[in-house]
């Protein structure tokens, strides 16, 4: 191989969008920067000027995601082929697990010790969902970076494959891992109420409730903001009850105080009465609320008064519980259980919380 300089660009989207170079070393995933000078970055955009006798006999593996859907591909060729154009490159496509075989040898320490996190509780929560829902012939319909989780037994989480900025794993994980929690923690309910093989669509401001619990619906990332409601019904229509106009001006009320940042309207996991958007909006009353934390409790203490206790105040469930993940110190816990706010902590599969939770909600369901 001649020894000259190519340069190679990557698009810095994170999953949806970006492109990202590596080059196989033994056991071990490098990213191209390590072979060449940043000769130009914007916030988009990083170029790298490579002398390609340096890859000589090496292996480029290439992941690209859709700006989209978020699907990714992973491409593996020779590195010589890094100096041709893109269309005439020896690509062989490769399955999402192949990165089980590598190290990323860009993570920090923080994120290391973040893998023993993830090999306890979201692997163990991804295979519960799999034998409980996909392998008894039910279906998941969710953000493709958590069907890929799903889908694929995975070593790293793929938010891992964003090589360019600790910044951008750290907020395309939080994402990952708040969703596969909630995910579990609804599949783990109602495995003890109903049959699971079946599809579940896990969609932020749904139009219908996930599944019905004999009088009650169980809705995911439920939404009472009027644009978003319910297809923007509640923005919409002219005729609401008065129940629920004492919701939205409670919760205006909140926000002009300044008491919270936005209008605080769209928990987690909600009960209602209502089998449906238009059932609600005459009967809007709240049987149970569930927030689901899965962060230590330090990175989501701002949200006690800004979120949590105005979901009380603004829906006035009969029951509000918060499931975290974490250890919640037990002055919080007392100090919440004020505004009748339940806390069970260590909720995970095995943990002291998981028959806790299940214990509660069939409590609140009044089925002890």
């Amino acid at each position: 191989m001649s020894s000259y300089t190519v340069r190679i660009c990557e698009l810095l989207e994170g999953l949806h969008g970006g492109v990202y170079y590596f080059i196989i070393e033994g056991n071990k995933l490098v990213h191209i920067s390590r072979y060449g000078v940043n000769r130009m970055r914007s916030s988009k955009v990083a170029c790298y000027d490579i002398d390609i006798s340096r890859l000589k006999g090496k292996t480029v593996i290439e992941v690209m995601s859709a700006s989209i859907s978020g699907y990714i591909d992973i491409w593996m060729y020779p590195a010589e082929d890094l100096t041709v154009d893109q269309s005439i490159r020896r690509k062989q496509i490769l399955p999402i697990t192949i990165i089980n075989n590598y190290e990323l040898t860009y993570l920090n320490e923080k994120e290391k010790l973040f893998l023993n996190e993830w090999n306890k509780h979201y692997k163990a929560m991804l295979n519960y969902i799999r034998k409980e829902v996909i392998e008894k012939g039910g279906r998941i319909i969710s953000t493709l970076l958590v069907i890929t989780h799903i889908e694929n037994d995975l070593k790293y989480p793929t938010s891992f494959l964003i090589p360019y900025s600790e910044n951008a794993r750290f907020r395309s994980l939080s994402g990952l891992t708040k969703q596969i929690y909630q995910i579990w923690i609804i599949i783990r309910i109602l495995r003890e109420f109903t049959s699971i093989n079946r599809t579940f669509i896990f969609k932020q401001s749904p139009y219908s409730p996930l599944e019905w619990i004999d009088n009650y619906s169980l809705w995911y990332e439920f939404d009472l903001n009027p644009h978003t409601m319910c297809n923007g019904m509640l923005w919409h229509t002219s005729s609401i009850s008065p129940h629920l106009k004492r919701i939205l001006n409670k919760a205006m009320e909140l926000k002009n105080k300044g008491l919270t940042e936005r209008l605080a309207l769209r928990p987690d996991m909600v009960f209602t009465y209502a089998k449906d958007c238009n059932e609600f909006m005459q009967n809007p009353a709240i049987k149970l609320i569930i927030e689901c934390k899965n962060t230590d409790y330090t990175y989501w203490e701002k949200d006690i008064n800004r979120q949590i206790k105005p979901y009380v105040e603004i829906f006035e469930p009969e029951y509000m519980l918060i499931a975290s993940l974490k250890p919640v110190p037990p002055y919080i816990k007392r100090d919440l259980q004020r505004y009748s706010i339940h806390v069970i902590d260590n909720v995970y599969p095995g943990g002291l919380g998981e028959q806790e939770l299940i214990a509660y909600v069939k409590s609140a369901l009044g089925y002890l």
